[in-house]
């Protein structure tokens, strides 16, 4: 009998460790318990969870109560409303496939105005990737409205009007309209070529588009380049940050502006960079690859004053100044900050890095001129909080740094919440609150480390239940093997 019970009670202590991770993909979860016991943080962000079905995601959004998910296996829905952001509920999904990279890191960014969705995929596993419009507007009950043969690495949505994804642009320079979303038609000339920023090919190279209201959308890139939208067949230049960095390869990686009671530009403009810098050898230390070293001066988050562009947008607007005027004010380089160097994760540094360096990044939703905060995802050294006061001068707020993560994207879910698309680690959920005071080491994490064991400050006491289980189960195991050959001796 006790055999049994030991039995038992040791698979009862496994499945507790491990239940959760192990349930089908595509099945409705809750998040693990907090106990997830491989990460160290500042005591400020609370680890409230996390769904590591969707390993691979890069990327979503919340959109009213609604969080859209994208991974290598379809398109998610989550009810997000009230109470529910800590914990969020599957409300729907559609099987759309990644292909080639995307099989392992699925499409970022992903956009939607609540009636549709672009993204690419494949409807079977074995299908080519096109983009394809996904029918959200019910988000119990999503599916594939459309398709185009054709692909880019993201897509954004852009407004004309009421209509806010009447087109879609691709970083390749790629103008799809989307007026009648179930007959998608690719317009045969380019941003790009419109703009002067080269033609249909990533050169030069570009990362993304963000639309920062109806009307204004920039890229992010070699050079950032702000366009005016209103008609967005045919986009105008306004302005461009160029220059700035004699960049080795890739460039500028996402742009950010903080808004003015909804759509107004405050004087804060954010650019972050997707770049390593090389070790200053040949061969594979050459050049700006995944695997050099993340130390350098273009692996930053910058901040401008855009106060002169503004401005000048503002006299454009009144129809006061021309596109050229525009072009003639400046953003102005106000701060960098670069995530501290080499070290262990315990300290929220990484012995090295994997993958890239910055990666995407975005304002609190409180954020305006008069500062707020931004989340960005540093991959191997996970996910960081800066303060941006009203002149631009960033600080560190606190981060968190799993054991084998990349941290690919962070979004802002409300004013505390926040939702990390990790590649390794699926889609996690953390609150950030106040100011840290210290850094929380989980108890298993750092035995795991064969580090000094730190025991859990009495606001986070979720590392230690866990270590505990562990101890115990094996514990039971050595007293079970003890019992046995006695019965034989």
């Amino acid at each position: 009998m006790r055999r049994v019970f030991l039995s038992v009670l040791t698979g009862a202590l496994l499945m507790a460790m491990g239940g959760t991770a192990m349930a089908h993909p595509g099945v409705s979860l809750d998040p693990t318990l907090p106990a997830d016991v491989t990460y160290s943080a500042t005591d400020n962000v609370e680890y409230l969870g996390r769904f590591p079905e969707h390993a691979g995601t890069a990327g979503g959004m919340r959109l009213g109560d609604v969080y859209y998910v994208t991974d290598p296996r379809g398109v998610f829905t989550y009810d997000v409303a009230g109470d529910k952001a800590e914990a969020p509920e599957l409300l729907g999904y559609v099987p759309l496939y990644q292909t080639g990279t995307g099989a392992a890191l699925a499409q970022e960014d992903p956009n939607t105005n609540g009636e549709i969705l672009v993204v690419d995929g494949a409807t079977t596993p074995y299908g080519n990737a096109q983009l394809s419009v996904i029918d959200v507007s019910d988000p119990t009950d999503l599916s594939v409205l459309s398709t185009l043969p054709v692909t880019d690495h993201t897509w954004t949505c852009v407004t004309e009007g009421t209509n806010g994804c009447a087109y879609a642009y691709g970083r390749t320079g790629h103008i799809i309209d989307l007026r009648d979303p179930a007959n998608p038609v690719k317009l045969p000339h380019t941003w790009r070529t419109v703009v002067g920023y080269g033609t249909a090919t990533n050169s030069p190279y570009a990362h993304d588009l963000t639309e920062i209201r109806p009307g204004l959308v920039m890229s992010a890139g070699s050079s950032n380049i702000l366009m005016d939208t209103t008609d967005p067949a045919v986009p105008v230049e306004l302005n461009r940050i160029s220059g700035t960095h004699a960049f080795r390869g890739l460039g500028y990686h996402s742009v950010e502006w903080a808004l003015e009671d909804g759509n107004g530009l405050s004087d804060l403009f954010v650019a972050g960079t997707e770049i390593s810098p090389d070790l200053g050898g040949v061969g594979v230390l050459s050049g700006a690859s995944a695997g050099t070293d993340c130390q350098g001066e273009e692996s930053v988050i910058e901040t401008f004053d855009a106060s002169a562009v503004v401005d000048a947008i503002e006299r454009y607007d009144a129809g006061e100044a021309t596109a050229a005027q525009v072009r003639a004010a400046q953003f102005v380089l106000v701060d960098t900050f670069d995530v501290s160097g080499r070290g262990i994760y315990l300290d929220g540094n990484a012995p090295g890095n994997v993958l890239y360096c910055a990666h995407w990044m975005e304002f609190s939703p409180n954020s305006d001129s008069a500062g707020g905060q931004i989340a960005v995802s540093y991959y191997d050294r996970g996910t960081r909080f800066l303060s941006v006061d009203a002149d631009g001068t960033m600080s560190e707020d606190g981060w968190i740094v799993p054991l084998q993560g990349y941290s690919g994207s962070v979004q802002w879910v409300t004013d505390d919440i926040l939702y990390i698309h990790d590649y390794t680690r699926g889609l996690e959920v953390v609150r950030l609150d106040g100011e840290a005071t210290g850094t929380y080491r989980s108890a298993t994490s750092a035995q795991l480390l064969t580090s000094s064991f730190t025991p859990a400050s009495p606001l986070h006491t979720d590392g230690v239940a866990p270590a505990a289980m562990l101890l115990l189960g094996f514990g039971l195991m050595v007293a079970e093997t003890s019992r046995r050959r006695t019965v034989r001796d």
